[in-house]
């Protein structure tokens, strides 16, 4: 592994350079679709932290198998005695990643934004029905 030092004395992998580079062109290039933009995240954090991946799809599932409905993914709230639907689970180093690349005016994280996500990213979805 190659390092290159900051202004401040810290060191940083030029592989971690190199990948933020690259999202930035990727994300010029893709204009107003951060679909490529959000997959080659995902790649990235999944060539560099294939421990972190593996552990995070075992979740999922083990999330998966413990709703009490299973094909919806929900379960009541037992303060407000409403239900809870867990759609997607995006892994928290891929939703920094993201949020460095698009500011909540240009990427709105809302309702349409997770069902989209659902169904390009179907090992990250949780509720087998969306």
């Amino acid at each position: 592994m190659k390092y290159i030092y900051d202004q401040f004395g810290r060191k940083i992998n030029l592989d971690d350079v190199r990948a933020v580079e690259h999202l930035e062109k990727l994300k010029k290039r893709s204009g107003n679709n951060p679909w490529p933009v959000i997959e080659e995240c995902f790649k990235i954090w999944e060539a560099k932290k294939p421990r972190e991946y593996k552990s995070h799809l075992t979740y999922i599932n083990d999330v998966r198998e413990t709703r009490k409905d299973r094909k919806f993914a929900s379960t009541k709230d037992k303060t407000t005695g409403g239900i809870l639907r867990y759609t997607v689970d995006i892994p928290l180093t891929v939703m920094y990643m993201i949020r460095l690349l698009y500011s909540n005016a240009e990427l709105p994280m809302n309702r349409e934004f997770f069902l989209e996500f659902a169904r390009k990213f179907p090992n990250y979805k949780i509720a087998e029905k969306i």
